[in-house]
């Protein structure tokens, strides 16, 4: 009989329905002559890491010992004169560095994952210790492939702690207005001038140091901060161009000396490596509508490495990128141990996978926090 494609077609949506594909339900049969049960003729799962840590490179080193990251960082000296030196002991008087705040970061506490293996009961499913062994395998895997996930998920949520200390400084509700009159002893006291423009101040200031704010800014007392850009999020080439541009200047600038773009707001040096963090739904839109008609393609890179992740944990949705200085966040481990309880009166393996981290969001690192509102 001639066959059409047609004909064809319609067979085979008959044959292969969706009765038979991916059911809940097994049907026993009995075709054969001896009315034995028909066999399942193979047992398979599909297996994949459930999720691959895109922000590896955010892991820290293990610390055997203490839970508690302290970070401190020396400030830069001003030259002096060697042409105004009145009184050559002044070689004996202590000429003490001054210091950043020290910040503290503490272990986000210890977790737990815990994983029931029964006994004579895995093997009431398989045909064979191969498929007995891939089961206990996917069921150990699991332990792992939770942490892998918890990891990744905490990650984002220090992105997430990072825009809101970045947020919290930029805004001048936070900050006190300042008067030129008034003496500021604190370091790291947010200041703001009638315009909003919010600083942090850098070293102790006393009424008479400065006429007003620009003198204040100019005599490197109070250094403005350039934590956040609003900035339309990329949806089309004008928008993309427009991002592409700011990330470029960006860029342009961490990789030099500067200041007012970091939390503590103090002078940094060059950066050793810049990675963009964007929320997933952005780099389709640069990649199609922005950098796919661009003619001279190498002039757009940013030059850095781009990472796209589902979310910034629960930071606000109104963010969608962050560039961070590549040594600015990690994540350590602090423990990391599996153990074992066996039950003998319900006859069942109890596997317990614990891990604890601290999380460390450095203050002297360069970053910029894009909003697009």
């Amino acid at each position: 009989m001639k066959l059409s494609i047609e004909e064809l077609k319609t067979y085979v949506g008959n044959v292969v329905t969706a009765a038979k594909l991916s059911n809940f339900t097994f049907n026993q049969t009995r075709d054969n002559i001896v009315e034995l049960i028909d066999k399942i003729g193979k047992i398979f799962t599909v297996d994949a890491c459930v999720v691959a840590d895109k922000l590896a490179k955010f892991d820290g080193e293990y610390l055997s010992f203490g839970k508690t990251i302290e970070e401190w960082q020396a400030d830069l000296k001003l030259p002096q004169s060697y042409a105004a030196i009145a009184n050559p002991e002044d070689c004996l008087k202590p000429y003490y560095n001054t210091f950043r705040p020290v910040a503290y970061s503490y272990t986000v506490g210890k977790q737990y994952i815990p994983q029931t293996i029964p006994y004579n009961n895995i093997e009431r499913a398989v045909h064979n210790e191969g498929e007995f062994n891939e089961v206990v395998a996917m069921l150990a895997k699991r332990l792992d492939d939770s942490v892998i996930t918890y990891r990744y998920g905490v990650k984002r949520e220090m992105v997430a702690r990072l825009i809101g200390l970045c947020a919290s400084e930029m805004d001048p509700s936070n900050a006190t207005l300042f008067v030129a009159s008034t003496s500021y002893a604190t370091v790291n006291t947010l200041l703001k001038n009638a315009s909003n423009v919010v600083g942090i101040l850098v070293k102790p200031y006393t009424g008479s140091d400065a006429a007003d704010w620009d003198a204040a800014v100019a005599g490197g007392w109070i250094i403005p901060l350039d934590l956040v850009e609003v900035l339309a999020k990329p949806v089309d080439s004008s928008t993309g161009e427009a991002f592409i541009e700011s990330l470029k200047t960006a860029v342009e600038i961490a990789s030099d000396i500067n200041e007012g773009h970091s939390l503590n707001g103090n002078t940094l040096a060059g950066n050793t490596g810049l990675t963009l963090l964007v929320k997933q739904g952005i780099m389709p839109s640069l990649d199609v509508n922005t950098l796919a008609g661009a003619f001279h393609l190498d002039k757009l890179d940013p030059g850095v490495e781009i990472i796209s992740v589902p979310d910034f944990g629960d930071a606000d949705s109104k963010y969608y990128a962050v560039l961070i200085d590549n040594r600015g966040m990690r994540l350590h481990n602090t423990y990391n141990a599996t153990r074992e309880n066996n039950n003998g009166l319900l006859d069942h393996l109890n596997v317990f996978r614990h891990t604890e981290d601290t999380a460390w969001i450095s203050r002297n690192t360069f970053v910029r926090v894009y909003s697009a509102s």
